[in-house]
């Protein structure tokens, strides 16, 4: 009886300890690529711009008409922005939603967006996941949009308080940090690791020309005084200002990037004209 109840006593510890290492398995593996579905069409000339993410395209709502107005008064035609966020998202989860929920699919499905603002990774430095996760979610969110003939708009990591997100978390959840950074081999302060694996990716798939990255340098380099004028007091969310800032810098890549759309199509108009 004895030696029975032994050996139940380790098949349950196996059964605990192998679930245990393949949920841990599934929670940092990246995610496996699917096949793109087909979003919907919009027969009218009005630009439509998605906002697609975690917390920071979650909050740009009260945001979008602001910068739907800039690119307005700029190309002299209907613009609409719409965005759709859900907070504490990491980049594999924004891709599993981008197919499993359906809310998110619908928001995707019913416009035809030309631009796509894509804000991931942030939650990924914070939770200390591997640089492979990141690439691998960010492959898929990129193919999905130019499947969709939607031109990527990524928010390379910004300057973002890492450390202070890092100590105000209770001390159960920096164990589950510590135990991340050990299993992925990330460091404390990884946002660089993600920008170079973000233009690594760029770079070994030839996106080049194919997707825009908003540079965090571009609107987010001073420092200490960017964290107190352009966050918010957990310095890991954008304040209105903050906000006002990002969407100057969005608003001139879009412009830049309809600018060369257009030189390109009248460069192989000419093209085909002298070929006549």
């Amino acid at each position: 009886m004895r030696k029975a109840l032994l050996y139940i006593s380790i098949f349950i510890a196996i059964c605990i300890i192998v679930g245990v290492a393949y949920s841990f398995y599934r929670y940092y593996a990246p995610p496996k690529l699917r096949q793109p579905y087909q979003t919907g069409a919009t027969p009218d000339d009005t630009l439509r711009i998605a906002f697609i993410g975690d917390s920071w395209a979650f909050m740009h709502k009260d945001h979008d008409c602001v910068i739907a107005q800039m690119l307005q008064d700029s190309l002299h035609r209907p613009v609409k922005v719409h965005s759709y966020g859900v907070c504490g998202l990491t980049s594999k989860e924004i891709y599993e939603n981008i197919f499993d929920n359906r809310d998110f699919k619908l928001f995707l499905s019913k416009r035809r967006y030309e631009f796509c603002y894509i804000s991931a990774g942030i939650n990924d430095t914070y939770k200390k996941m591997g640089i492979s996760y990141y690439q691998q979610s960010m492959d898929g969110i990129i193919q999905f949009l130019l499947s969709n003939h939607i031109h990527p708009i990524i928010q390379e990591i910004p300057n973002h308080d890492i450390n202070m997100s890092f100590e105000r978390q209770k001390t159960s959840r920096k164990l589950l940090r510590r135990l991340s950074m050990m299993i992925n081999d990330t460091p404390l302060d990884c946002k660089q690791l993600f920008r170079d694996a973000l233009d690594e990716l760029i770079r070994e798939k030839n996106y080049a020309n194919k997707v825009s990255i908003i540079r965090y340098q571009s609107w987010n380099n001073n420092g200490d005084k960017d964290l107190e004028k352009l966050y918010r007091s957990d310095r890991l969310h954008l304040n209105d200002n903050g906000y006002a800032i990002l969407e100057r810098a969005i608003t001139k890549e879009i412009l830049n990037q309809i600018t060369t759309d257009h030189n390109t199509e009248s460069q192989m108009e000419s093209d085909a004209d002298r070929r006549k």
